[in-house]
C-alpha cells in the first residue's frame, strides 16, 4: 500500500550483482515496435563488446535488438531499438562477461495516428459540469492485452462569478474502440478513512497515474498535484491514493508537497518520472519554475528537484517530454484569475521553450533556450493530446476561437523535435456537433493493444455562452 509503514535493516550493504532494475523507468514496461527503450540496472559492462539484448518473437523464438549510437551501452544503462517483430515476453540482456539478464515487458504496435481522419464522438457525459479537471489514464498490460481505466480528480463549477472546486473523483473504464463506460464517483464520507474524495476541494491541478507498467511503483496510485483551493489560490499541496482498475482503493493523504504553489502548470508523465512547467504562483502571476520528481518504490515521489527556469513565465499552456528533449509552448503571459479567464486582451504565447533532458536520470542536462515559434496564433487554456508522433491541441483562446477557426490544429513528432501546429485538422469538430466552443478543457490520451491511441476532452467553458459543458469528446 502506498501509505503503508517503511521497515529498515541494520548491517552493510549487500554485494552489488548484475542486474536489470527498470526498463524505461518501469519495472513492466509497455514499449512500441520501433521505439527507443533505455535498460537500467547494473553490471552490464562499460562497453557492448560481446554483449548484445534480445527480445521475445513469434513462435517461442527472439529478436535481437540493436544499441542506439555510439554512447548507448554503459555499466549502468543500454539503449535501444525495440524490433519490429518483437512481442510480450523476457527481455534477455547479454552482458561481455556472458550473464545473461533477464525483464518482463509488453511489446505493442507502433501506430501513426491520422488526423485527418479525426472524428470527434461524444462519450459518456460527465456527471457535473467542470472546468479545470485533472485526468489521467492507466494502462495496465497482461501480455498482449492492455486495459485502460481513466481518473478525473476536481475541477470548478461557476456559482455566480466564482468559480468553486469540487473535492469529487470519478473513474471510468475504457472500451474497445475509444468508447468509455460511465463516469462512476468515488464515494464522499464525513469519515475521512472512508472517504474516497479529495480532502480538500481543487482545480487547475495536474494528475497523474502510476503503476508498475509506467514506473517504479509496484502498487497503482493516483496523484493530484497543485491546484487552486476553495479561496481561488493555488497550492503546493500533492495528494495520492491506491488504485485499482475499478476505483479508489483507499483514502487520498497528502506526500512531498512541491516547492512553491502552483496552478495551471503543464504536467507530464514520462518513464517514470512527473514533471511539473510553469504554472501560476498564489497570486496569478506565470511563473518559469520546473520541478522533476520520480515515483519511488513505495509510492511516494523521492523529491522535487529544481531543474533550469524557463526563459519565458508561463502558465495554462502545453508541452510534451521526447526521448531526449522538453518542449513546452503557448499559455499566458500575464497575471490571471483561476483557469486564465475568458479576457481576450490577456497577453498568450505562439511561442515555445526546449531543453534537453536525460533519457536515463529523467533529469535535465541544459538550460531552458527559446524555440521556435509553433502556433500560428497565440493560444492558451488547449488540452494538449500526445498522440506519439502527432501532438494534437484541442480548444483554447486564440484569436480566432470565437468562430472555431481552428478548434484542434497539429503538430508532427520527428525524432525529438516538434514541427509546427497547423489546422484545423479532423473531419468532424466539437462544436460543429454542438459541444461547444471550449475553453480550458482537460485531455488524457491512451493505448489500446493494437497500437492504436485513443483521447477524450472532458468539460471546459463555453465561449460563446460562457456556460461550463458537461460534454465528454473523444476518438
Amino acid at each position: 500500500m502506498l501509505l503503508g509503514a517503511c521497515g529498515s535493516a541494520i548491517g552493510p550493504p549487500a554485494h552489488a550483482a548484475p542486474r536489470i532494475d527498470y526498463v524505461d523507468g518501469a519495472i513492466e514496461p509497455i514499449l512500441e515496435r520501433g521505439g527507443t527503450a533505455v535498460i537500467e540496472g547494473f553490471g552490464f559492462g562499460a562497453a557492448q563488446a560481446t554483449g548484445g539484448v534480445t527480445f521475445a518473437g513469434a513462435g517461442g523464438g527472439t529478436i535481437p535488438a540493436a544499441v542506439v549510437g555510439a554512447g548507448g551501452w554503459s555499466d549502468l544503462a543500454v539503449r535501444v531499438t525495440v524490433p519490429d517483430g518483437a512481442v510480450a515476453g523476457p527481455l534477455t540482456l547479454t552482458t561481455p562477461a556472458g550473464l545473461h539478464l533477464t525483464a518482463t515487458v509488453h511489446v505493442i504496435p507502433r501506430v501513426s495516428f491520422v488526423t485527418d481522419t479525426l472524428r470527434w464522438q461524444p462519450r459518456a457525459a460527465f456527471p457535473s459540469a467542470p472546468v479545470g479537471v485533472g485526468a489521467a489514464a492507466a494502462e495496465i498490460a497482461a501480455g498482449d492485452v492492455v486495459a485502460t481505466t481513466l481518473y478525473a480528480a476536481g475541477g470548478a463549477e461557476l456559482i455566480g462569478a466564482r468559480l468553486i472546486p469540487d473535492s469529487g473523483v470519478y473513474v471510468a473504464r475504457a472500451l474497445a474502440g475509444g468508447a468509455v463506460a460511465d463516469w462512476v464517483r468515488q464515494p464522499d464520507n464525513p469519515d475521512p478513512v472512508r472517504s474516497r474524495a479529495l480532502p480538500v476541494p481543487r482545480a487547475f491541478a495536474a494528475a497523474a497515474v502510476a503503476t508498475r507498467y509506467n514506473s517504479h511503483f509496484t502498487g497503482s496510485a493516483l496523484y493530484v498535484i497543485g491546484g487552486v483551493d476553495s479561496a481561488g489560490r493555488p497550492q503546493p499541496s500533492v495528494f495520492a491514493a491506491d488504485v485499482t482498475p475499478d476505483g479508489v482503493a483507499a483514502r487520498f493523504a497528502p506526500i512531498e508537497p512541491l516547492p512553491t504553489p502552483v496552478a495551471g502548470a503543464t504536467a507530464v508523465v514520462r518513464r517514470g518520472r512527473i514533471y511539473v512547467i510553469g504554472g501560476t504562483d498564489s497570486l496569478g502571476r506565470p511563473q518559469r519554475f520546473v520541478f522533476v520528481g520520480r515515483v519511488a518504490a513505495d509510492g511516494h515521489i523521492d523529491g522535487w528537484y529544481g531543474q533550469p527556469l524557463l526563459p519565458t513565465p508561463r502558465a495554462y499552456g502545453g508541452g510534451v517530454v521526447l526521448d531526449d528533449r522538453a518542449i513546452t509552448f503557448g499559455g499566458v503571459a500575464d497575471s490571471v484569475p483561476p483557469g486564465g479567464g475568458l479576457d481576450a486582451a490577456t497577453t498568450r504565447l505562439a511561442s515555445s521553450d526546449t531543453a534537453p533532458v536525460s533519457l536515463i536520470s529523467g533529469f535535465f542536462i541544459g538550460s531552458w533556450a527559446s524555440g521556435a515559434t509553433l502556433f500560428p496564433a497565440p493560444r492558451s487554456q488547449f488540452a494538449t493530446l500526445d498522440l506519439g508522433d502527432v501532438v494534437l491541441l484541442v480548444g483554447g483562446m486564440y484569436g480566432g476561437a470565437a468562430t472555431n477557426a481552428a478548434e484542434a490544429i497539429a503538430a508532427r513528432v520527428i525524432g525529438d523535435s516538434l514541427g509546427p501546429f497547423t489546422g484545423p485538422v479532423g473531419a468532424a469538430t466539437i462544436a460543429g456537433q454542438g459541444g461547444g466552443t471550449l475553453v480550458g478543457p482537460a485531455g488524457v490520451t491512451w493505448r489500446e493493444a493494437d497500437g492504436a491511441r485513443h483521447a477524450l476532452v472532458i468539460g471546459g467553458i463555453d465561449l460563446s455562452t460562457g456556460r461550463r459543458k458537461s460534454g465528454v469528446w473523444g476518438f
